[in-house]
């Protein structure tokens, strides 16, 4: 009995024998994600693991087991968590799955008494939530970051950040969908740069780390974000790192974006900043024939987009310059260059903001350039319902000039017209409500108050109504600029009741693009929006019932404040 008792307590395993088996499953999974390999057993070979890690934990509380989980056993499995997310077999689900499960086994970890993670667990986890594409990825992985600087400043010389660490966190926020993303990004960056210049650490931010804080501030939506980008292309100057392409790339785009969401006059030094950035990134490119700088029509283009916001005759002809240099140079076989559809509308935009004379004649101009274009084979400029916007917004604005004429303000209408003319011709590009809208007010701009004018709306009023376009908004457009007898025989008369509520005909508003339910003996169908006379949309019973349904049908929006269970 004393000799099988002893065979035995000879072959119970070790600890040895657990971190084995959990580094087994775990090779398993890291060479099917670096082979792009799938299978159910190497999917699954993560949770494996961690249950032969909680096998540990479990007969770690038995003083007579000998077993006792290790650091490396809890960066093992947390490192095959993270290669979930990773190589191109992985699933897109595991990609938000991966880092949440490494960060789980982390956890335990921490509250494991006998253990002290390591700074390898701490860079695995930065690099897990930064491959991830979770909402909250960039904050964990800023956070883990920030928790080894706090580490390395109080004195932990292992905890010293590298400088993949601080891409990686500075990268998830150039990928990260939040408003906050530049300011976090540059955060991280300029807690860098203090490590280098208190001399800290030799670990100075390179050019990824400046490229991925511009193409965050490209990404963001705060009016302000651009004023720093000029310091970060100093600062990069000073330690002789030179930007790239995508920079310059990122700085355009960023002041493009500003520009058109500033107010007036900081707009208008955005759009300059623009221009100047696209002259500096020029002179990089020609200084080298063997340059990393090379100006795209993206770049071209995102600048036009700004010069269109400083409305001026100056911007607008400067516009017009950087397209045809972007014409020229696609004609001589250019592809980076190809002009785009936001090309030629941001001319057009620019000159109908500029308030010259013959805007409109110019904004005509490129739209033809614009169509030649399209026939001549680039689809990148095929036009779009856009486009002819934009061309009967320039017409409106012809009397913004003071000294534009009365002859070429009929001009600028006529134009308009037959913009129209030709969308009803077009199979792909035909007028919606907006675009009677637009015409309505291009006559309201360019004609006199009077009889003329009068006629006039009554005329682009019938046919929209023909052509069932009639929403709200040209409603309340027409009712503002007619006289109230004129309003009563156009509209009222031709109105119905419905539920009490004078109306207007079906056929106005049959090519609206949506229809509503309504409830009839039949049961519930859909009709065409119901107008009233005064522009207000009248909803049926049948569709709030509809709409309260979607709404309870989403979840966690049972118990909506108002409704009913």
């Amino acid at each position: 009995n004393v000799a099988y008792e002893l065979r035995n307590t000879n072959l119970l395993p070790t600890s040895h024998h657990y971190d084995l088996a959990i580094t087994s499953f775990v090779n398993a999974a890291t060479v099917a994600r670096d082979t792009n390999y799938s299978s159910p057993a190497t999917n699954n070979a993560p949770y494996v693991a961690q249950r032969w890690l909680q096998r540990m934990e479990t007969l770690a509380f038995d003083p007579y087991s000998g077993v006792s989980p290790s650091v490396d056993g809890y960066y093992h499995v947390m490192e095959a968590y993270a290669s979930l997310g990773n190589g191109a077999a992985s699933i897109p689900a595991n990609k938000n799955r991966a880092p949440i499960l490494a960060q789980a086994v982390y956890d335990k970890l921490k509250e494991n008494t006998n253990l002290i993670p390591t700074v390898r667990e701490h860079r695995l986890l930065i690099r897990a939530w930064g491959n991830s594409t979770c909402k909250e990825a960039a904050y964990k992985a800023m956070g883990l970051w920030m928790n080894m600087l706090r580490l390395f400043r109080a004195g932990d010389e292992e905890m010293e950040p590298r400088l993949e660490d601080g891409k990686m966190v500075l990268e998830a926020w150039s990928r990260a969908i939040n408003k906050h993303s530049a300011r976090r990004a540059q955060t991280v960056l300029n807690a860098m740069e203090k490590l280098v210049s208190h001399k800290k650490t030799e670990v100075r931010p390179d050019l990824d780390c400046y490229k991925y804080v511009l193409i965050a501030m490209s990404r963001s939506k705060v009016p302000d974000v651009g004023a720093n980008v000029i310091d970060l292309f100093n600062t990069m100057e000073e330690d002789r790192i030179f930007p790239d392409t995508a920079c310059f790339d990122a700085a355009i785009e960023t002041f493009k974006n500003c520009s058109r969401r500033a107010k007036l006059e900081e707009a208008e030094t955005y759009a300059n900043a623009a221009e100047m950035m696209l002259k500096r990134m020029e002179r990089e490119h020609d200084r080298s024939s063997v340059s990393a700088v090379l100006p795209s029509s993206t770049t071209y283009t995102n600048v036009i987009l700004a010069l269109a916001v400083r409305k001026t005759q100056k911007a607008a002809i400067t516009a017009d310059g950087l397209l045809h240099k972007m014409e020229q140079k696609y004609a001589e076989g250019n592809e980076t260059m190809k002009p785009t559809r936001d090309s030629y509308v941001g001319v057009i935009h620019a000159y109908g903001n500029s308030g010259a004379e013959s805007s409109f004649i110019h904004a005509n101009e490129v739209f033809q350039r614009m169509m030649t274009q399209h026939s001549n084979g680039n689809e990148a400029v095929k036009p779009d319902i856009s486009a002819y916007h934009a061309l009967i917004r320039a017409c409106s604005r012809a009397s913004m000039n003071d000294s534009a004429s009365t002859e070429q303000q009929r001009q600028a209408l006529v134009l308009a017209i037959a913009t129209i003319q030709e969308m009803k011709k077009s199979d792909l590009n035909r007028p919606n409500s907006k675009t009677y809208l637009l015409l309505l007010q291009c006559c309201i701009q360019l004609l006199p108050s009077g009889a003329e004018r009068a006629k006039a709306l009554r005329s682009i009023f019938r046919s929209c109504c023909k052509d069932g376009l009639v929403d709200q908004q040209v409603l309340n457009e027409f009712q503002s600029v007619v006289s109230t007898d004129v309003y009563h025989n156009e509209v009222v008369h031709a109105a119905h009741d419905y539920n009490g509520v004078k109306a207007l005909p079906e056929s106005w508003t049959r090519n609206l693009g949506y229809r509503v339910r309504t409830q009839t003996e039949d049961g519930v169908s859909k009709r065409n929006p119901i107008i009233s006379v005064t522009g207000e949309v009248i909803a049926s019973t049948a569709y709030n019932d509809h709409r309260m349904r979607r709404r309870w049908s989403k979840v966690n929006k049972k118990l909506l404040q108002g409704g009913r269970m």
